[in-house]
């Protein structure tokens, strides 16, 4: 797996499904969506969560850190890369990321701004740790802080969090980001054109 993956899965499908309850599941594997997040996983229903999502032709990531019943180390990240057949991982861990890169995992860092210290510091965690992608909590404030990470190569970035009008949307990917994650169901079925000023 690459970033490029990645990239491609959202070239025309933005939006991923950041599902957050189990009877949220068939809504995320029928819609329109490429990349799925799975957030407050259980092990126990993993692997055939994953199944579903996969064979609806979705890309499936777990949100290391919120899920339970596996370790949040490299036998952990092993069992979940060949054993589940994940296709990537969610996590704030700078340390996780170099293990799921090695079991050729996609990799998502999640970070969080708060103000300009936490802004420097995600730019640090990027260069360090080279995540495939960050994924900057709240997305609202994106066009604001994007314009400050410009001083060099940085990951592609995901907007997360507070989006849930198809305004938001339009706002963040106009910004640049590559994508959206959102627990909003009603954002889900929307892709590319739905997502165009005139839509």
């Amino acid at each position: 797996m690459s970033i490029n993956t990645l990239e491609y899965a959202l070239k025309k499908k933005p939006v991923i499904t950041a599902v957050t309850r189990d009877e949220d599941l068939d809504t995320a594997v029928s819609s329109s969506a490429n990349v799925a997040f799975l957030l407050n996983s259980d092990i126990m229903t993993l692997a055939d969560t994953t199944a579903q999502l996969q064979a609806a032709g979705k890309l499936c990531f777990v949100h290391l850190d919120l899920m339970t019943g596996v370790a949040r180390d490299a036998s952990g990240i092993r069992y979940l890369a060949e054993k589940i057949g994940i296709d990537g991982i969610v996590t704030t861990r700078t340390n996780l990321i170099s293990i799921a890169k090695h079991h050729g995992l996609i990799t998502v860092q999640r970070t969080f701004i708060l103000d300009s210290v936490s802004i420097d510091q995600a730019l640090k965690t990027m260069q360090d740790s080279r995540p495939d992608a960050v994924e900057v909590l709240p997305g609202l404030v994106i066009p604001h802080v994007l314009p400050m990470t410009h001083t060099g190569n940085h990951s592609p970035i995901i907007a997360g969090g507070l989006l849930s009008t198809t305004e938001h949307v339009r706002m963040v990917l106009k910004s640049g980001c590559i994508g959206i994650s959102t627990s909003s169901l009603h954002l889900w079925q929307w892709q590319d054109q739905d997502f165009s000023e005139n839509a």
